[in-house]
């Protein structure tokens, strides 16, 4: 019993040891005790600034033609044949513009199974105007039903498709604007960037992934490919006229609390200023709390050495 106890009271001893070291005095205790750090921090200090801040939900997809909607056709045709037949003459190449109506290929009469005679042939024309991206026939080859001979894809009706997890697109909505970044390649020499829409979203999600497919608009003569990858940024919440601060002027004490540093009017001392962090957008972080205003000064760089209240010297004008 006696070594119980004495475990015991060493047991106490270390926690109140502990709890001591790892939680730093209230703010409150450490005011009424007018304790200063003279240490002479240097920092840079800037003000708290008013914007409008958004929230984005990222995705990643390839640019894809856009599929049928309501209000135009699909903007990509794959053209075969219906019976097995003879390719009697080509009259387009890749990368050739096309009409529609106009002719593709000539095929000659077709043969259908059991040897009976099929259609008499003749000219394959383009359901669609656009580009012609894939050509897998030749003069004197069979086209094939199974396999399509020409495909063309209107280049001015481009989207990219991107799987968004169903919780976050539950946010989503066509219409809301979007940027969409499409990689450097060694032609263009620099990365494609511009602003677009949401074109649709799919109301179901897949089963197996969870994603809900988004469609977002290419803008015509934006020189996308169809095939390559690209990064979106939907604008999923907008915050106006919030109060933030660069990202480096929060800090946190440790208990993972965090504060920014208000300057005094002097700018001779620093004060931890507790807020809750918000919306955050490239380096700037929304932030609230009371007290605080927009053009107050505030510690921007360095504000890892402060304590409650501290001695400061700034750097910058």
């Amino acid at each position: 019993m006696v070594k119980l106890w004495v475990l015991a009271l060493i047991g106490g001893a270390l926690y109140f040891l502990w709890k001591d070291r790892a939680a730093p005095p209230l703010a409150s205790q450490i005011e009424a005790e007018e304790t200063i750090a003279r240490t002479n921090v240097e920092v840079r200090i800037g003000t708290i600034q008013k914007m409008t801040l958004h929230g984005y939900v990222v995705g990643y997809g390839n640019v894809e033609p856009a599929p049928a909607t309501v209000d135009h056709a699909a903007a990509d045709a794959r053209i075969t044949v219906d019976w097995p037949a003879v390719v009697s003459d080509v009259r387009c190449i890749e990368g050739e513009h096309v009409e529609k109506g106009q002719t593709l290929f000539y095929v000659g009469r077709a043969y259908l199974p059991g040897g009976a005679n099929g259609s008499s042939g003749g000219a394959v024309t383009s359901p669609i105007a656009g580009t012609i991206v894939s050509l897998d026939i030749h003069l004197g080859e069979v086209a094939l039903p199974t396999k399509a001979a020409v495909e063309v894809v209107d280049l001015d009706q481009l989207v990219v498709a991107v799987g968004i997890p169903a919780w976050q697109a539950a946010a989503i909505s066509a219409g809301q604007r979007a940027t969409v970044e499409i990689p450097a390649d060694p032609v263009r020499g620099s990365t494609l960037k511009f602003d677009s829409s949401v074109a649709r979203v799919d109301p179901g999600a897949d089963p197996k992934t969870n994603l809900v497919s988004v469609d977002i608009t290419i803008p015509p003569n934006q020189g996308a490919r169809p095939g390559q990858f690209a990064r979106v940024s939907i604008i999923g919440r907008e915050e106006p006229d919030c109060l933030v601060v660069p990202a480096d002027a929060i800090v946190r004490d440790a208990l993972d609390r965090p504060f920014i540093g208000i300057v005094s009017d002097d700018r001779k001392q620093a004060i931890l200023k507790p807020v809750v962090p918000g919306l955050r957008e490239g380096d700037w972080v929304q932030v609230t709390a009371d007290g605080i205003a927009a053009d107050q000064t505030i510690v921007v760089g360095g504000a890892y050495g402060l304590q409650y209240r501290t001695d400061i010297n700034v750097l910058n004008p």
